[in-house]
């Protein structure tokens, strides 16, 4: 499913709605899968300026269903502007996916991956998680497509991952 489908589906909720009229916006896009799964839908996080609170919402193929609705976990909560995202999802992980192939020896079960928008910017972001706690991260410009993140972590005892 694509994402703009799968936001459209998320504002005909009655809380979606309630949340835009009031001047909130969608904040963050992702999905997580196993190493070779296609994502069966999003979860998006909808935020409410009027509250100071986030909604989130599962959008599958089945559906949409609101879940949680909490506090922002950090301060400044950026807007995704869907007509500014330029490089599709699909096409985003693939390319990701190809420079995890290429540059890190991870192997990897499970990918999380997002859009947000970071410092004015919205940036896609896959982040693998290794057999081995290892993590590799690796951000997409949205609009361009350029790579503006490679970065490897062990998880391992002694160790932290911040992005």
């Amino acid at each position: 499913m694509k994402l703009k489908e799968a936001v459209e589906r998320a504002e005909k909720l009655d809380e979606i709605q309630d949340i835009l009229s009031s001047g909130g916006f969608l904040c963050s896009a992702y999905f997580m899968l196993e190493k070779d799964e296609d994502p069966e839908g999003w979860n998006l996080a909808f935020y409410s300026e009027e509250k100071d609170e986030i909604t989130a919402v599962e959008v599958t193929e089945d559906g949409t269903e609101v879940g949680v609705t909490d506090a922002p976990l950090h301060e400044e909560t950026g807007r995704i502007r869907l007509e500014d995202v330029k490089i599709e999802a699909e096409d985003a992980l693939e390319s990701i996916r190809e420079i995890l192939d290429e540059e890190f020896s991870v192997s990897h079960e499970k990918i999380l991956f997002t859009l947000k928008e970071e410092d004015g910017e919205h940036i896609w972001r896959a982040v693998f998680v290794g057999k081995s706690l290892s993590i590799v991260s690796v951000a997409l410009d949205a609009e361009t497509g350029e790579v503006v993140e490679k970065e490897k972590k062990s998880m391992g005892s002694g160790s932290s991952f911040a992005g």
